[in-house]
């Protein structure tokens, strides 16, 4: 019965039903062109990775040092060290590292954070030409009020960017506005 299931007939000919030769040919040029693809985007998708990495251990510092000055009712410091890899959250003689992951970076991956602090209007300069409305700091000051120094951080790791301004009022994250369309 299994035989008659597999057979076709047409006229005089008997016809076995089956793959042909081109469509297993295409199907498999289709699996090797989306696994190329796939292969291609895979390095991607590990640096956004890697750049995620960087952001969470920012933002688990920023939110340490915001909730550490409330309750202490001291002003603490964040910074990000370069030989550590870690951002260090800091108040008086007490130090915390946020640690970078960094087992899976390549050898040749520089990360570099830098805070930026924003001026105000009426420290805004003209340096050759060019408006200067932020001046680079080396860490930033969380108040026991809630509010922290005006600043911006910019994290590079490999050829991905990113950038965010903080709130000096919440200590949070501000959002870029969003485009009328």
């Amino acid at each position: 019965m299994s035989n008659q299931a597999m057979k076709v007939r047409v006229g005089d000919r008997d016809w076995r039903r089956a793959f042909t030769l081109i469509e297993l040919m295409l199907t498999m040029a289709l699996i090797a062109l989306l696994s190329s693809l796939f292969i291609w985007n895979i390095n991607a998708l590990l640096k956004q990775g890697e750049l995620e990495a960087l952001q969470n251990e920012l933002w688990g510092a920023v939110e340490k040092a915001k909730q550490a000055a409330v309750f202490s009712r001291q002003p603490h410091k964040v910074r990000f060290d370069e030989k550590l890899k870690s951002f260090m959250v800091s108040s008086g003689g007490e130090e915390i590292a946020f640690k970078v992951d960094t087992s899976g970076f390549g050898e040749e991956v520089e990360i570099e954070v830098l805070f930026k602090m924003i001026l105000p209007e009426d420290g805004y300069r003209l340096v050759r030409g060019e408006l200067v409305t932020h001046r680079e700091i080396e860490s930033v000051t969380f108040f026991p009020d809630g509010t922290c120094t005006p600043f911006s951080v910019d994290l590079k790791i490999g050829e991905y960017e990113s950038g965010y301004q903080v709130d000096p009022w919440t200590g949070s994250q501000l959002t870029a506005p969003e485009e009328d369309a």
